[in-house]
């Protein structure tokens, strides 16, 4: 059996006298507060090359990378973690353009006192596609096919890390395992769930299985959610279900990945059941996930409608889909013989998303952050006592499909005032209903961009404006109320404006 104080003098003794024998007594870690171990973790750079590939796309340079790097740097990393699409065209001009990243702010992998820090990158979807987003950088075919990632993995991860790419993998940093396992498979598509991304997976486990101890952490990377855990059931992004399976058999296991780019704020971020489950949101756009209460059937109208992401808008909806780019996140872990420390971050306005989040260890032997006890003692968010509804019928251009000149229309224009009267329940979404005598009611639902940022961001208080066409809601008398739904589905008070028949015949 697996005690507490088995664990931590575990972890202490490995630190000592661990496989690698790196570290002295006098050194060890974990020692005086110091954590054995300091990882950063980010997914989703998604760096471009601009058409012609002489330079890279405005917005998708590596700015934001070399910000997060520095801060990794001056942080104290001992490894850091790419969990996948690193490019967004799959180019080697683009892997090129982050290896100059890394290599600026860890030159030879090395901290400015000279230790080395570990590279964990895995490719994702992005990586391993022969993309239509690189035809618009190389139109002919020869000249784009040199480039392509996917056709010569080997060469150009060789190229950009000096290192040998292999679709899974093992590296030991101070005596703790990291498993990458890269997006590798060509015959399967990226489709936002039961992703098909790598083979062999079960297999390779079946060969470490042996070097890998179950009463201490070890680190999972891979690009996909592992099915049913960070963000819940219902998230964007998960694959087929193959980690999931294998790394039940491990309670100390840590997942990494990413994919989905949703938000560290949103607490469903980390996951525990049979092992734990940690998402890495994006360093290029952070969208919100939505909670499984709300499903509108026309999609979020700031969002996208809800058969696939790669469906064309709706074009009858009043709003425009809010900016995801103005948001880029990424996190650092700190392991230490008692517990885990995830500490978050928000990188255009360099600044913290949150208090830190504390995991004790061993992870066997508690699960803090499981969802249903959270669930269960999760309050609402409401709104202020004096909040109001300010409703207002207006002319408003109509969502377009393709290049075609979106209409004007009679538009309702709410303007929602922060639900913000309980500052440890966040509200994620907005749910709005029209609510007619005769019962036939409109359900819509808008995500709060807000929600992705600090709670000392202006941004986290300022009103919302949502907007309808008034021939999708009821034409006789009818009420609008809106409530704040929390990322655990909990749900506010209402907030009511009653729209008079009357009114809606002079309007």
């Amino acid at each position: 059996m697996i005690t507490r104080r088995s664990f931590v003098s575990g972890l202490a003794g490995a630190a000592i006298i661990g496989p690698s024998r790196l570290l002295t007594a006098s050194s060890c870690p974990g020692v005086g507060g110091q954590p054995l171990l300091t990882v950063g973790a980010l997914s989703d750079l998604h760096v471009r090359l601009a058409p012609g590939g002489e330079r890279l796309q405005d917005t998708y340079t590596t700015t934001t990378l070399v910000r997060a790097l520095e801060w990794f740097r001056d942080s104290g990393v001992d490894a850091v973690i790419f969990a996948g699409d690193i490019t967004d065209s799959g180019l080697a001009g683009e892997l090129m353009a982050v290896a100059d990243a890394w290599f600026k702010v860890f030159p030879a992998d090395k901290a400015p006192d000279g230790r080395h820090v570990e590279r964990v990158f895995v490719t994702g979807n992005h990586d391993w596609a022969d993309s239509p987003r690189a035809v618009k950088v190389f139109a002919d075919d020869e000249r784009r096919r040199k480039d392509i990632l996917m056709f010569n993995p080997a060469k150009w991860w060789d190229a950009a890390f000096h290192e040998e790419w292999k679709p899974h993998f093992v590296k030991s940093v101070k005596g703790f395992p990291f498993v990458g396992v890269h997006w590798s498979r060509r015959d399967h598509g990226c489709t936002g769930h039961d992703e098909l991304f790598t083979r062999g997976l079960e297999e390779f486990y079946d060969s470490i299985k042996p070097s890998i101890d179950p009463s201490r952490p070890f680190f999972h990377v891979q690009h996909p959610i592992p099915k049913g855990t960070a963000h819940g059931d219902e998230a964007w992004g998960q694959d087929d279900g193959v980690s999931t399976r294998i790394l039940s058999a491990f309670p100390n296991a840590i997942a990494f990945s990413g994919h989905s780019h949703m938000s560290l704020t949103d607490e469903r971020y980390i996951w525990q059941g049979e092992f734990t489950s940690v998402g890495c949101a994006s360093l290029r756009d952070v969208t919100l996930s939505a909670p499984g209460l709300l499903k509108p059937k026309g999609g979020f109208e700031n969002g996208k409608t809800p058969k696939g992401s790669f469906d064309k808008y709706d074009a009858i909806k009043a709003m425009g889909v809010f900016d995801r780019t103005e948001c880029r996140q990424g996190q650092i872990v700190r392991i230490y013989p008692d517990r885990a420390v995830f500490t978050r971050r928000e990188f255009m306005t360099d600044s913290s998303l949150g208090e830190d989040l504390s995991m004790p260890l061993p992870l066997a032997e508690g699960k803090p952050f499981a969802f249903k006890p959270r669930r269960e003692k999760a309050v609402a968010p409401e709104f202020r006592k004096d909040a109001e509804l300010v409703v207002e019928r207006v002319k408003g251009r109509l969502r377009g499909n393709g290049k075609d000149k979106p209409p004007k229309a009679d538009v309702w224009q709410l303007t929602i005032p922060p639900a913000d009267a309980v500052a440890s329940a966040r509200a994620a979404v907005y749910e709005i209903k029209a609510v007619a005598a005769e019962g036939k009611d409109q359900v819509f639902g808008m995500q709060i961009p807000g929600m992705r940022f600090p709670l000392s961001d202006p941004r986290v208080h300022a009103p919302c404006v949502f907007r309808v066409a008034c021939e999708r809601v009821p034409q006789t008398g009818f009420e609008f109320q809106v409530r704040a739904i929390s990322c655990w589905g909990k749900k506010s008070s209402p907030l009511l404006y009653d729209i008079r028949k009357d009114a809606v015949a002079k309007a």
